[in-house]
């Protein structure tokens, strides 16, 4: 079977078109590193600031010690004899606002 130029026309528009489109793909993914990494680089640059402004609104709401985890938390709400499933601190909220 004889494959004639308007076939072959065809073809090579077909793939032109698809370079095209990787192109752009390329393009919009590079942008999105790019950006990812500044964001990185600017979040470990602010890191220090952070820390010094968590440990000032630590000190003035009187919060010590190492912070735990939500088992260790559940667990230790269950000791105090509360449901760690209740969701009572939510309903109250939600009063407050229909208030």
């Amino acid at each position: 079977m004889a494959i004639t130029l308007q076939v072959l026309e065809q073809r090579l528009a077909a793939i032109e078109r698809e370079i095209v489109d990787l192109k752009a793909q390329f393009a919009r993914s590079h942008h999105v590193v790019s950006h990812g990494a500044r964001l990185l680089q600017d979040a470990q640059a602010q890191h220090a600031a952070a820390t010094t402004a968590w440990q000032a609104i630590s000190a003035r709401l009187g919060i010590q010690g190492q912070p735990i985890g939500a088992k260790q938390f559940r667990q230790r709400l269950a000791a105090a004899g509360m449901s760690p499933d209740d969701n009572a601190f939510s309903r109250e909220i939600i009063a407050m606002r229909e208030e």
